[in-house]
């Protein structure tokens, strides 16, 4: 009978233990990640008071109009293409003694791959510039020869272009581009810049105001082969400049209005050089309100 009663307690503890064990809450399985779509087009506007490369301006210290499409794949490939007014083509090769088809427009063609792992993404690709209605005729008596001589001032580049979210508070990245034919001169050309965000408090109803605080340092490398010229006895030559800007922007739903002031440490001189224009390269503010979005983001 003890064994008996024994087996029984025992049987009871066990129903109590069941019952004690069935009364928690059952583990709940995390709900998947969404997957990312299996293509997207993404598209924007900006309106901006100059268009600045790498610290330069490319409209005369003029206003720009910019419109970008780009067609995303699996989350991995995307195709992208870019437009806007210019007049670097025009003021660059007259001040070289070039006559040209007056291009005022550059339109930009990218495609690579771009891929995030928790807080790193990567973006790998190449980038043609081009010019369309650009043309040139060099003449040895208005200039040396240096710079664009062809009729095609045309280009490409490399690049790769890291991110990491350090922390919710900030992001890390950084921009190598490399071509062998920088600005259609011959040139080789790499240029480097890292980059800081600092996402900043939201405020208004619901947080729907967003804004942040960046800037980027940048350094272009160039080979003296083109970018070299002799006055007399003086011989000067441009190995290479460093850019930089800092900014704040704000943003609501699609919209961004970015604030920047950004300079260079080029002189009027090489800056007149590069680009015809000896005010071109100074610092100087600028502001550009954009519009993006995409297909899935209005669904």
């Amino acid at each position: 009978m003890k064994k008996i009663a024994v087996v029984a307690a025992s049987m009871l503890l066990a129903g109590a233990a069941s019952a004690a064990d069935m009364s928690q809450p059952l583990p709940v399985k995390a709900a998947p990640a969404p997957e990312a779509p299996l293509w997207d087009v993404a598209f924007g506007v900006t309106a901006t008071t100059d268009y600045l490369f790498r610290g330069i301006s490319q409209t005369n210290n003029n206003p720009a109009i910019q419109g970008y499409a780009e067609l995303q794949l699996f989350d991995w490939i995307y195709f992208n293409v870019w437009a806007s007014n210019q007049n670097w083509v025009n003021t660059t090769i007259n001040g070289l003694g070039y006559s040209d088809g007056n291009s005022s427009l550059e339109v930009d063609f990218a495609a690579g791959l771009r891929h995030t792992w928790g807080s790193f993404t990567a973006d790998v690709g190449a980038v043609y510039y081009t010019y369309p209605g650009s043309s040139s005729t060099y003449n040895p008596l208005l200039a040396p020869p240096v710079g664009p001589g062809s009729t095609d001032f045309n280009y490409w580049e490399i690049y790769f272009k890291p991110t990491y979210v350090v922390a919710p508070w900030l992001t890390l990245g950084a921009n190598l581009y490399w071509t062998s034919d920088f600005a259609s001169t011959g040139t080789d050309g790499t240029a480097l810049s890292v980059t800081a965000k600092v996402p900043l408090p939201s405020f208004g109803s619901g947080g729907e105001f967003g804004w942040y605080a960046s800037g980027e340092f940048g350094h272009q490398w160039l080979s003296t082969s083109a970018y070299n010229y002799t006055v007399g006895p003086f011989i000067q030559e441009i190995p290479g400049y460093n850019w930089w800007n800092v900014g704040v922007a704000f943003t609501y739903k699609a919209a961004t209005l970015d604030l920047r002031y950004s300079g260079t440490d080029l002189d009027g001189f090489d800056c007149g050089f590069m680009i015809s224009n000896t005010n071109s390269c100074g610092n100087k503010f600028l502001a550009s309100l954009s519009f993006a979005t995409s297909f899935n983001a209005l669904k």
